[in-house]
């Protein structure tokens, strides 16, 4: 999905606008009819960009037959979390829209993910806005506003006028505050507030998450959001397809993102994970989408604006490898983390460590299995000196160990009156290795002849099950192997009533269908991401980022965890 945030001191952001004259009153549209119409966007006199609009960008709609201005409210909790929300609309520089990006940016096979979604928009910081105080929203102002701060929640909705129904298109935190400095500006300023995926992408994950053996993947989810400190606002989690015999083995203790886990977590299961725009965290399975058969918006030519649909080679897999990871502990114990250094703890002083599990041999990262309760003397042995050559500590040490599935948190008491070094500290179990990845590959042998190869490796970090393996790589084979009429963008202006209806309601994993007849595309798709934008001119206008929804198998994909795929 194209990221469309633009400066906001280039004033008047209208999509495709280039602005192409000296600062006026007013803003003007030249329409490619050569119709011209002029608008009055600000109530107070503020130097506003002349634009020249290319065609199709803006369709201008004069005297509408019916309500297609959706209501906007940009709220935020100025008095605490959870203590009610405050509309600042009317503070909102309308005039330089809200933009807010949410979902999953590609539509091919590994685009499992969301990324972070944002919200974007800009408010009055002159003596215009609704108290008449310069600098109310600058941060760092004597005059600003009360509880306005980083951090804080943002919520934007659109009460949709034909309806009355308010929807709830973004929910999270405000990020960044940005404020046009100088009495000569236009005193405005840029906000940016992300949802809760940046959270993830913020977390990184620890031991405190604890073993995950014989865990499903919406267990796995459940282990690392419970050590969160911030929770998303609800949550959706499917059931796995399968039990995974050791997740998190392969991540690092330190500096994992839980975004990046949940990577791995999706392709394992062949899942998606995102947010939606009403701020719920959703785990999909890979049997979600497969067993919605339903429309929630059909669309012809008439109703879009625009319709990205290039073919190229590039749309075609013909050669699918999928690489599953069956691991087992090793039959005996062995050293699994080793301490690479002397510590010196003070006389009463206690020390928070953590380790991650290496092979003692290459280095590499591990996971490990039925760890042993370290013993003094053994594991852990202090000395007086940290040479060793002092006398035995180690029984005036307190040692509690706090395991992951890839490492361990240490706290480590000196109860001595003294200093002591900490001259080893290992622990011992059954170290889990990745010693035999298998890969599975299927192959269009008609479309490599015909195009040439065009080969995707799908890497699933904890399945286990060969089955699941070989139908991954049949099933993305036979859906990806074919030329066909493939939609990746779609954009919508809602300049009817019942456009804008659709706008407000759509979200991700809806399911649409859309034919255009130039193109020749008729399909079925469903929506993994989208930009919502309210336009300077009051309208709506949404862009949607699609996957195909044609299913080769009719819907018979791993129902019952076989290869051949057959029918539950």
């Amino acid at each position: 999905m194209p990221k469309s945030f633009y400066s906001p001191w280039s004033y008047g952001r209208t999509t495709g606008a280039t602005q192409v004259a000296a600062p006026v009153a007013v803003a003007t549209w030249v329409v490619p009819t050569a119709a011209i119409m002029t608008a009055t966007v600000l109530a107070a006199p503020v130097a506003i960009a002349a634009w020249t609009v290319p065609p199709a960008t803006i369709r201008m709609v004069i005297n509408p037959d019916a309500p297609i201005e959706p209501i906007p409210y940009v709220e935020l909790e100025l008095d605490g979390f959870d203590q009610g929300w405050t509309d600042v609309a009317a503070d909102c520089e309308l005039a330089y829209g809200i933009t807010i990006q949410w979902g999953i940016d590609g539509g091919g096979p590994k685009d499992l993910v969301a990324r972070t979604g944002t919200a974007r928009f800009v408010l009055d910081n002159s003596e215009r806005n609704s108290i008449g105080v310069v600098g109310y929203y600058s941060l760092y102002n004597v005059n600003r506003r009360a509880g306005w701060a980083l951090g804080i929640r943002c919520r934007i909705r659109f009460r949709d006028p034909n309806t009355s129904i308010y929807h709830t298109r973004f929910l999270g935190r405000i990020d960044a505050i940005d404020p046009r400095p100088g009495v000569d500006g236009p005193l405005m300023v840029a906000v940016t507030a992300t949802d809760w995926i940046d959270e993830a992408a913020r977390f990184t994950l620890t031991p405190a998450i604890g073993k995950q053996e014989n865990k499903r993947w919406n267990e796995v989810i459940d282990a690392i959001l419970a050590e969160m400190p911030r929770q998303p606002d609800s949550v959706s989690l499917d059931n796995g397809g399968e039990a995974y015999p050791f997740a998190l083995d392969t991540t690092a203790s330190t500096g994992q993102p839980a975004l990046s886990e949940f990577v791995k977590l999706a392709s394992s299961e062949f899942g998606l994970i995102y947010q939606k725009a009403d701020g719920m965290f959703r785990a999909e399975n890979r049997h979600a989408r497969m067993l919605r058969t339903g429309f929630d918006w059909i669309l012809d030519d008439s109703q879009m604006q625009d319709l990205s649909m290039p073919s190229t080679r590039d749309e075609v897999i013909n050669t699918v490898r999928v690489i599953i990871h069956p691991k087992k502990p090793e039959d005996d114990i062995s050293v699994v983390y080793d301490q690479a250094s002397v510590i010196t703890l003070t006389a009463g002083e206690t020390k928070l460590l953590l380790g991650s599990f290496r092979d003692p041999i290459s280095g590499d990262a591990i996971g490990a299995t039925n760890v042993q309760p370290p013993v003094a003397g053994l594991d852990y042995i202090a000395n007086t000196l940290p040479d060793g050559s002092g006398s035995p500590a180690s029984s005036l040490l307190t040692v509690v160990v706090e395991l992951g599935q890839s490492g361990a948190n240490f706290s480590i008491t000196n109860n001595h009156s003294a200093d002591l070094s900490l001259t080893r500290n290992q622990l011992r179990g059954q170290a889990i290795k990745d010693r035999d990845p298998q890969t599975f590959t299927d192959t269009d042998d008609a479309s490599v002849e015909a195009i040439g190869v065009h080969d995707v490796e799908f890497d699933m970090a904890y399945q286990h099950d060969d089955d699941v393996g070989r139908g991954a790589a049949l099933y993305l084979k036979n859906k990806y192997s074919s030329a066909m009429a493939q939609a990746r963008t779609i954009r919508v202006l809602g300049d009817t009533p019942e456009l804008l209806t659709q706008i407000l309601a759509r979200d991700i994993s809806d399911r649409i269908a859309i034919s255009e007849a130039v193109s020749g595309l008729n399909s079925t798709y469903f929506i993994n991401g989208g930009e919502l934008r309210y336009l300077p001119s009051r309208l709506a206008q949404a862009t949607y980022t699609l996957a195909p929804a044609q299913d080769p198998f009719a819907g018979l994909y791993w129902i019952l965890g076989t290869s051949a795929l057959a029918p539950g």
